[in-house]
């Protein structure tokens, strides 16, 4: 837990630049040690990188309106499965996705994208549209 809110605060002192890399690329530099896997850690480091960047004003939570909305690079997708999703990790209704709420989302994630349950995600494993 302290890990993955660690690095989620680490990305947010990060320059938007960084957050721009093609996903497949930008998959692969959070590999650390290059084996050709995400560990829980590089995972976590990630998907933070990714939050980060739909937090367009830096404030360390998420509205739906960000969520939605998301910038030029990333991926867009539709609104109404974005509002869907965004109410699913909204656990407390608040309407802001919050770091506790982000880090369990990062967790549930790995271990739905963790096929083998090696406690690694391989290219393989990982999604195309993720």
């Amino acid at each position: 837990m302290k890990t993955t809110l660690f690095s989620i605060a680490c990305f947010l002192a990060l320059p938007p630049s960084i957050c721009s890399a093609d996903a497949v690329e930008g998959w692969r530099s959070f590999d650390i040690n290059k084996d050709n896997e995400l560990n829980m850690i590089e995972f976590g480091n990630y998907q933070s990188q990714l939050y980060v960047e739909l937090d367009a004003n830096l404030d360390g939570r998420w509205t739906m309106s960000e969520f939605i909305t998301r910038p030029s690079s990333m991926r867009q997708m539709n609104q109404t499965f974005l509002k869907s999703k965004f109410k699913r990790w909204d656990k407390d209704n608040n309407g802001y996705w919050t770091l506790p709420e982000a880090e369990k989302a990062i967790k549930n994630n790995f271990r739905w994208l963790d096929k083998d349950k090696s406690k690694t995600i391989t290219v393989k494993e990982m999604p195309k549209n993720f």
